[in-house]
C-alpha cells in the first residue's frame, strides 16, 4: 500500500457543478437525502423504545435504548475517514444499502423467541450506519454546493428530516400496531430502498475520491488500527454490560436521591463534554500538534489539527456552544410550565406537534432565505434575537399566569408558535454559520465536530435545568434562560465566518488554503 499523502496533498480536484433540473436538482436531492437522514434516525430513537416495551422489557432495559445515540455523539472520530477515502455519494449509497439490509433484519429479529437481544444488537448495527450515512450526506451538500446554495436549502434539509420523523412516530408505529412488527419494519426498508434507488440514479457526482475506498480495508488491517477498534469495542461492550447489571442500578438508584440531577446525564451528554475536553487540550498543545503532523502522514490527525488551527478557533468552539443555550434552558422547561399553568397534553400536542412544528418548519424556510439573497451578516441579528427573545414571553406567562385567572388556550399556542418560528429562524443561522466552519478537504469531518458540540449546550440545560426551576420558579427561571442567551450573542462581533467569509478561505497548517 502506497503511504497516504501529506494533508497538503489530500485537496480535492475542483468539483463540477451539478445539474440543476428534473431530478437531480438540488430541490429534489436536498430534500431526499435529508428526509433519508431523519428517517433511520427516527426508527432506532422513537421505534425501539416502543418495539421493546411491547417486548415486555423493563424500564431500566428500555432506558438503555439511549445508548443507540451514541454514534451520533461519537461519530467525528469517524469522520475523516469519509474525506479520506472514497466519495460522500459513494458512501451514501453504500450506507443506505446496508440499512435497507439491516432494517429488514429487523423484521426478522422481531418475530424470533429471542427477539429481545436480536433486535438489541441489529438496532446498535443501524446507530453506527446511520450514524455515518449522517456524515457521508453532510458532507456532500458541502461538497455539492457553493456557500449561497448551501443557505437557500437549510430550510429544505430541516423540512425534510423532520417530516421524516413525523412519517416514522406516527403511520409507521400505527402500522406496527395493525399488522405487527415485521411488516412495519418491512415498510420501512421499502422506504429506503425507493431512497436508495433514487439516489444510486439521479444524485449528481461531484466528486474524485483523493483514495478509493478499497483502500480502508488495508489501513483498518494495520496492528496498531485493529487494536485501537478492538480496544473501543470492548469498552463500549463493557459499559452496555456494566450499565445493565444490578450493580450499577442500585447505585444509579443510590446517588439520583443524593444529587437527583445526575439523572440528566447520560451517556450521549458524557461523550459530548468529552469531545468539548478534548478540542480545549488540543488548543492547548496546538503547536505540539501542528509540528508533530508535519513529521506525520496522518490524514486523520490532520483533520482535527485543521480544524483546530483556524484563526480565533476559541471563539468558534464557545460560539457554538453557547448559539442555543438560551434555547436549551426553555426546551427543557417548556411542557412542566405549561402544564402547570392548565394546559392539557392535548392541547399541548396540537400546539407543539402541529401548529409549533409548521411554525418551525416556516421560520428554517425564511431564514435560509434570507441569507441566502443577503447574507448571514445582514440577518445574523436578528435571527439570533427572533430564537432568544421569546424566553421574555415566557417569563411574561409566568408572572401574570394565577391559579384564578389562567392564560386562554390560544394565547398559549401563540407564544409556542412564536417561540417555534423564532428556533426555525435560529436554525438557519446556526447551520450556515456551522458549514463556514468546514474547511476542505475535511469538510464532512469538521462538519461531524461542530455538531457533535451543538448538544454541549442541551446537557448543561438538561443537568441545570430542574434544580434551578425548583430553586427559583418559572418566573426567575425564564429570565435566566434568556441572560443564558446573552454571552452567545454578545460574541457575535468577534467570530470569524459571519462576513461572508469561509473556513475555505483561510490558511491550513500546512500553509495551503
Amino acid at each position: 500500500m502506497t503511504s497516504p499523502p501529506e494533508p497538503a496533498a489530500l485537496q480535492p480536484p475542483p468539483q463540477r457543478p451539478p445539474p440543476q433540473r428534473g431530478l437531480s436538482s438540488p430541490r429534489v436531492w436536498v430534500a431526499s437525502t435529508y428526509f433519508a437522514e431523519g428517517f433511520p434516525y427516527s426508527v432506532v430513537h422513537s421505534l425501539s423504545e416502543v418495539l421493546f416495551k411491547e417486548l415486555g422489557a423493563s424500564l431500566s432495559t428500555i432506558g438503555l435504548t439511549s445508548l443507540f445515540h451514541l454514534p451520533w455523539n461519537l461519530k467525528f472520530l469517524w469522520g475523516p475517514l469519509l474525506d479520506g477515502f472514497g466519495t460522500k455519494r459513494r458512501w451514501l449509497v453504500l450506507c443506505e444499502l446496508a440499512l435497507v439490509a439491516l432494517v429488514l433484519l429487523l423484521a426478522f429479529a422481531s418475530s424470533m423467541s429471542a427477539a429481545l437481544l436480536l433486535a438489541g444488537g441489529v438496532f446498535t448495527l443501524v446507530a453506527i450506519v446511520a450514524a455515518t450515512h449522517d456524515i457521508a450526506i453532510d458532507g456532500y451538500y458541502l461538497e455539492a454546493l457553493d456557500p449561497k446554495a448551501q443557505s437557500a436549502y437549510v430550510g429544505f434539509r430541516a423540512t425534510a428530516y423532520k417530516l421524516a420523523m413525523l412519517l416514522v412516530q406516527g403511520p409507521l408505529i400505527l402500522l406496527a400496531a395493525a399488522s405487527g412488527w415485521p411488516v412495519a419494519f418491512v415498510a420501512a426498508a421499502a422506504v429506503l430502498a425507493l431512497l436508495l434507488a433514487y439516489h444510486q440514479r439521479f444524485l449528481p457526482r461531484v466528486e474524485t475520491a483523493t483514495r478509493p475506498l478499497t483502500d480502508l480495508p488495508r489501513l483498518i488491517a494495520r496492528p496498531r488500527v485493529l487494536l485501537g477498534i478492538v480496544g473501543l469495542t470492548v469498552s463500549l461492550v463493557a459499559i452496555r454490560t456494566a450499565l445493565a447489571s444490578g450493580t450499577w442500578q442500585a447505585m444509579r438508584a443510590d446517588a439520583l436521591v443524593r444529587v437527583p440531577w445526575l439523572v440528566h446525564l447520560d451517556a450521549a451528554g458524557l461523550s459530548s463534554l468529552g469531545l468539548l475536553s478534548a478540542l480545549v487540550l488540543g488548543l492547548a498543545f496546538l503547536g505540539r500538534l501542528k509540528r508533530r503532523l508535519a513529521r506525520s502522514e496522518s490524514f486523520y490527525a490532520a483533520a482535527f489539527v485543521d480544524f483546530l488551527a483556524q484563526p480565533r478557533v476559541h471563539r468558534i468552539l464557545a460560539f457554538v456552544i453557547l448559539f442555543r443555550t438560551g434555547e436549551s434552558f426553555l426546551l427543557k422547561m417548556r411542557y412542566p410550565f405549561l402544564r402547570d399553568i392548565g394546559m392539557s397534553m392535548e392541547e399541548y400536542g396540537v400546539a407543539s406537534g402541529t401548529i409549533g412544528l409548521i411554525a418551525s418548519f416556516a421560520g428554517t424556510l425564511l431564514g435560509g432565505w434570507l441569507i441566502s439573497r443577503d447574507g448571514l451578516r445582514r440577518w445574523i441579528w436578528p435571527l439570533v434575537l427572533a430564537q432568544n427573545v421569546p424566553n421574555l414571553a415566557f417569563m411574561g406567562l409566568s408572572a401574570s399566569a394565577t391559579a384564578a385567572a389562567p392564560p386562554g388556550l390560544p394565547l398559549l399556542t401563540s407564544v409556542i408558535a412564536i417561540e417555534s418560528f423564532g428556533s426555525g429562524l435560529g436554525t438557519a443561522a446556526l447551520m450556515v454559520y456551522l458549514m463556514r466552519c468546514c474547511r476542505p478537504p475535511f469538510k464532512a469531518a469538521h462538519m461531524a465536530i461542530v455538531t457533535a458540540l451543538m448538544s454541549v449546550s442541551f446537557t448543561i440545560a438538561g443537568v441545570m435545568s430542574g434544580v434551578l426551576a425548583e430553586a427559583l420558579g418559572f418566573t426567575h427561571y425564564f429570565a435566566l434562560s434568556f441572560v443564558a442567551s446573552l454571552p452567545g450573542m454578545l460574541l457575535l462581533p468577534f467570530v470569524p465566518y459571519v462576513d461572508g467569509t469561509t473556513a475555505a478561505d483561510t490558511v491550513s497548517p500546512s500553509g495551503d488554503r
